[in-house]
């Protein structure tokens, strides 16, 4: 396939919240699959004897979890306008999606997923249900170490890996009489940490209000040129 025949690679910025915020990521790709052909958008397939939609999410948002700025790369053939690939979407997309921009990208850069760095987050707990002083004292403390060791059961298996490594940065501030939590947390192929994970080496077993992935932080530049595409 010649570089003008290939498909459009667009990557697309999207709010995931509401009800949809319990669906698990395998979910999450079929119902963006859907609602790509509801828009009768002209989806690129991969080749083979099972063909398949050619749509690449980010990393996996843990369920319950907000995701404010979360990213999806789709490709198309023929083109459409970001413009026109945003209008005709957004109004297929079920309630708990909203479409915040698309934008297009170099077929040169590498799989979405390898480029995510690390991720933010705003774990947010009612008033009166932390101690403020007590988790100030713990997370100096644990920003404070050089390493932690952590061990986690996830299903059959045991994962062991250092904590303090996969934090970049953690803080505790008060937004509208709540308590908030903001991590910085590594989410990519060496480490990737986990709020529950953070919030279990602080002793904090009070279960948060909500909990959101406010950004996901790219090693490579989003556009193929900066400012080229913007819907």
């Amino acid at each position: 396939m010649s570089h003008d025949e290939r498909p459009q690679r667009l990557r697309v910025t999207y709010r995931k919240a509401d009800t949809l915020r319990y669906i698990a990521h395998l979910d999450l790709m079929r119902t963006w699959e859907r609602s790509l052909r509801r828009a009768r958008l002209p989806l690129a397939y991969t080749q083979g004897f099972t063909p398949h939609a050619r749509i690449a999410l980010g990393a996996p948002l843990p369920v319950g979890t907000v995701g404010e700025r979360e990213l999806l790369d789709v490709w198309l053939s023929p083109p459409v306008a970001p413009e026109e690939f945003v209008r005709r979407l957004q109004a297929a997309l079920p309630q708990g999606l909203t479409l915040l921009a698309a934008e297009q990208a170099a077929h040169e850069l590498p799989s979405l997923q390898s480029q995510i760095r690390s991720a933010t987050y705003r774990v947010a707990f009612e008033p009166g249900v932390l101690n403020a002083a007590k988790v100030g004292a713990r997370l100096a403390a644990l920003l404070a170490l050089d390493t932690l060791d952590w061990e986690e059961q996830r299903g059959a298996k045991t994962r062991r890996y250092d904590l303090r490594a996969a934090i970049r940065d953690l803080a505790l501030r008060e937004e509208d009489e709540r308590l908030v939590l903001a991590m910085d947390l590594e989410l990519n192929e060496q480490r990737t940490g986990r709020p529950a994970s953070v919030l279990a080496a602080l002793g904090v077993e009070a279960r948060p209000a909500s909990v959101v992935r406010t950004a996901l932080r790219l090693a490579e530049p989003l556009l193929a040129s900066a400012g080229e595409g913007r819907a």
